[in-house]
């Protein structure tokens, strides 16, 4: 007698004309795009971060998964820091680091056909509390200042939002902690070499995300850094790879 109950509720709702609405799938969302975030914190080197054999002329490369589809992309800065750098070396030097992911202007490697990073940069008054840290404080700016990232052992932390369904980066912003003194490595030793750290910083404000195998070392995008350390100012093999994948 249970098994039968199911069908004579059937007959019941035909014979009382009872309208069955199915349970539809919920559509996709109408509303503005998705939108997501991803944080890049490059860390102080481990003590023994290990080495292994170089990535060859292939190298070693990690995208991101959204790249910039306008340009040129403009950046702004401001300069004021807790080393005493002052404005103009600020300024240049982060041009020069955009430069080498745009035309190889320090290495000299070539560079990419687009006019991917601007050749003037801002001057602002932002700072840490001011970035994107959350969706609200998204502005279409792309901002470098110096800040005190609460984690210690952290050098710079870049912020990267990107539309998923277009693969689109939108914004990113980036901190300079100020836990280290900050300079040129070539002039000065044991500082945190500025050119070297925004080089990588700006990697990933161009679509490429952080390496960690041990044999890739050698590249700018590589997940680790130290006092003293220039090898990032110019990319390598996985570095050209990379953006060239993505703009070339």
């Amino acid at each position: 007698m249970k098994r039968a109950l199911p069908a004579i509720l059937f007959v019941l709702v035909l014979l009382l004309g009872i309208a069955v609405v199915p349970v539809l799938a919920k559509p996709d969302n109408p509303g503005p795009p998705d939108i997501a975030q991803k944080i890049f914190i490059h860390r102080a080197r481990p003590d023994n971060p290990g080495k292994g054999k170089p990535g060859g002329e292939e190298g070693f490369y990690k995208l991101l998964g959204a790249k910039w589809k306008s340009f040129p992309v403009s950046i702004e800065v401001n300069p004021a820091n807790p080393s005493g750098l002052d404005e103009s070396f600020v300024l240049t030097v982060v041009g020069t680091a955009a430069e080498e992911w745009d035309d190889g202007a320090y290495s000299g490697w070539g560079g990419v056909p687009v006019d991917l990073f601007g050749n003037t940069i801002t001057i602002v008054d932002k700072d840490y509390n001011d970035l994107a840290w959350t969706s609200d404080k998204l502005d279409g700016k792309n901002t470098i200042v110096w800040g005190n990232y609460p984690t210690s052992g952290v050098i710079a932390v870049t912020i990267v939002w990107y539309n998923t369904k277009t693969k689109t980066i939108l914004e990113f912003d980036m901190v300079l902690d100020n836990d280290y003194t900050w300079g040129d490595a070539k002039t000065v030793a044991d500082v945190m070499d500025l050119q070297n750290i925004a080089t990588h910083e700006l990697g990933h404000g161009a679509g490429l995300d952080d390496l960690y195998q041990s044999p890739a070392y050698q590249e700018t995008m590589y997940g680790y850094s130290a006092l003293g350390e220039i090898i990032k100012r110019d990319l390598y093999a996985g570095d050209k790879a990379g953006i060239t994948k993505l703009y070339g």
